[in-house]
């Protein structure tokens, strides 16, 4: 390895970690027993996943549709008073997270975060050449959408296998993978891309194969809880939802990433913006049929779900960015096409996840998502022979353009 080559592997690391240090020194800093600089427990999502189960298990299943008493109850299982959180995963999901919830919850931590990691390693680098797996997998640790979900206890590393997994299986294990699109409906707004696609490519093995998944997990929820949890837990966590969009205040809209909260960040009002949101999506769902129609390369059309992914839903966050983040990991190891006029590209929609919780709302956060998206449409529609792809790349594939 050379001394330029080695210094072009640590650009990618290098600008995650000097974005994501004064997230780390503002938000996130441990302070006491457990609780970062700002209030929140270490961990902070993570809260749900371990505390959801105890109580809907334990006898206390109605504290989940009620936003003050869910308050009180998690609170009450650390012994002092927390930040708001409210239950927002759908029931079929506690029996799933129950394990976790058995045990210490920093232990229950720890496994979550490193176990959830290396599913999404392992999925990512099972595309990269052997002799590049190393380097890749030390850009993908220190990216920005790694560190958010390291540090937030997200669920974007089990989002992202789900989606890049059932994506990479679609040709040769249909079935398959449509069972991990059935488990993606734990997050189904990150999947309103697949039903289309889907359509398009005609795979109705994998439709079916989601479709039975998704029921099974319903059906076992409503016997194990009944119809009624589901109809609180729908109009709850849906009102809630809606809330959030309408009054877009606090610091979770630091973190979102979607065209609808861009607008509103620029002070466009909810209709106008749902609306804009709407009039993306439609061509955004058009664009990406007709991509993955046009090739059969897993990777290309995993690329430009990814980013399709992002652009359709208003409730987009920088954490469910992992998906794209892979992706990018598969362009820069030289199994996706590199175009070195595209560098800037690359670069600001990997540094995305980090780079818009600093600059706040500012209306573009989603800007190097959607050149990223065309980009990815351009790639997948291009001819084989036109494909840098066809051509030798170099070890590794980050230009000094980028330094």
């Amino acid at each position: 390895m050379t001394r330029e080559s080695a210094i072009h592997y640590l650009v990618y690391p290098l600008v995650s970690v000097a974005l994501f240090a004064p997230l780390l020194i503002w938000n996130y800093w441990p302070v006491h027993d457990g609780i970062d600089i700002t209030g929140y427990q270490i961990g902070r999502d993570f809260i749900n996943v371990w505390a959801g189960p105890q109580l809907a298990l334990g006898g206390k299943l109605a504290t989940l549709f009620d936003l003050k008493a869910y308050h009180a109850a998690i609170s009450a299982l650390f012994g002092q008073e927390l930040p708001f959180h409210n239950w927002s995963y759908p029931l079929f999901t506690l029996p799933v997270f129950w394990p976790l919830a058995q045990l210490p919850y920093f232990t229950a931590l720890a496994v979550w975060t490193v176990g959830l990691f290396a599913a999404y390693a392992a999925v990512t680098l099972s595309q990269i050449e052997r002799t590049r797996r190393a380097v890749a997998l030390f850009i993908l640790a220190l990216a920005p959408a790694t560190l958010i979900n390291a540090i937030g206890g997200q669920t974007g590393f089990l989002s992202a296998s789900l989606f890049l997994g059932g994506i990479l299986q679609l040709n040769r294990r249909p079935v398959l993978a449509g069972v991990l699109f059935g488990l993606l409906t734990f997050k189904p707004h990150l999947g309103l891309v697949l039903p289309f696609v889907l359509i398009a490519l005609g795979a109705w093995r994998t439709i079916a194969a989601a479709v039975v998944t998704a029921g099974v997990l319903l059906g076992f929820s409503v016997a194990l809880f009944g119809f009624d949890a589901w109809r609180h837990y729908v109009e709850v966590a849906g009102s809630h939802q809606n809330e959030l969009l309408d009054s877009f205040y606090g610091f979770y809209t630091n973190m979102m990433v979607s065209v609808f909260a861009d607008l509103r960040g620029l002070g466009v009002g909810y209709q106008a913006a749902l609306a804009v949101q709407i009039a993306v999506a439609v061509p955004v769902v058009g664009l990406a049929c007709w991509a993955v129609r046009r090739t059969a390369d897993p990777c290309r059309r995993a690329l430009v779900l990814a980013c399709a992914m992002s652009l359709l839903t208003p409730y987009a966050f920088n954490y469910d960015l992992t998906s794209v983040t892979a992706a990018l990991v598969w362009t820069l190891a030289g199994r996706l096409s590199f175009r070195t006029e595209w560098s800037p590209v690359y670069l600001l929609a990997f540094a995305a996840p980090t780079s818009a919780m600093l600059l706040g709302i500012a209306g573009f956060g989603t800007l190097p998502l959607v050149a990223l998206f065309v980009l990815s449409v351009r790639e997948a529609v291009r001819p084989p022979a036109e494909s840098v792809a066809s051509v030798p790349i170099p070890k590794f594939a980050i230009p000094c353009g980028t330094l």
